[in-house]
């Protein structure tokens, strides 16, 4: 009886130890990314294009109807205030870009819209696309909202966008008003 008790207790025992039941994770801190992953400079290369202009060869004041040769993404949205055009990316990120309309026919904003699969690819192409920004237009005018001046004529805000369903970028090059 007496070794019927000492099973009975050593079993009872290993069962609530929680050293044998359970298992520990141990996570390596966090480290500090000093240089953007491989995939995030490709990326921006695809975005924002490589040939002259503010967006894949673009600029304030170019007509419609160059922006329509020039552009090699699918036309999604074709309207009287802008046209809209869309790519994938290899990691089925969605890129849209809209390309604003003035009364003359000719490009008076660019707005483009970036969704990203993850914090931190969205987080790596912003810091990315703030230091093209800075080297380019200089230090921002305001880093809360991330704004830069275009000289002579414009400004570059990046917002991030992260909700329930999406996250990504919304970055948007506005003409200043002319002077009347």
């Amino acid at each position: 009886m007496k070794i019927y008790f000492f099973v009975l207790s050593l079993l009872l025992f290993s069962c609530s130890n929680p050293k044998d039941t359970q298992k520990v994770e141990v996570l390596s801190p966090p480290t500090t990314p000093t240089a953007a992953p491989r995939g995030v400079q490709k990326l921006l290369r695809n975005i924002m294009g490589t040939g002259g202009g503010l967006v894949r060869g673009v600029q304030f004041g170019d007509a419609i109807s160059d922006v329509k040769s020039k552009e090699k993404a699918e036309l999604f949205e074709e309207e009287e205030t802008h046209i809209g055009y869309t790519f994938d990316t290899d990691s089925f990120e969605t890129v849209d870009i809209l390309y604003e309309k003035d009364k003359q026919n000719r490009v008076s904003g660019i707005e483009l819209d970036i969704y990203m699969n993850s914090d931190v690819s969205n987080d790596s192409l912003k810091n990315e696309i703030a230091k093209q920004f800075t080297t380019r237009f200089g230090n921002p005018l305001d880093t809360t909202n991330s704004t830069w001046q275009i000289k002579p004529n414009g400004r570059v805000t990046i917002k991030v966008v992260k909700n329930k369903l999406d996250r990504g970028l919304e970055i948007k090059f506005i003409k200043n008003s002319e002077a009347i």
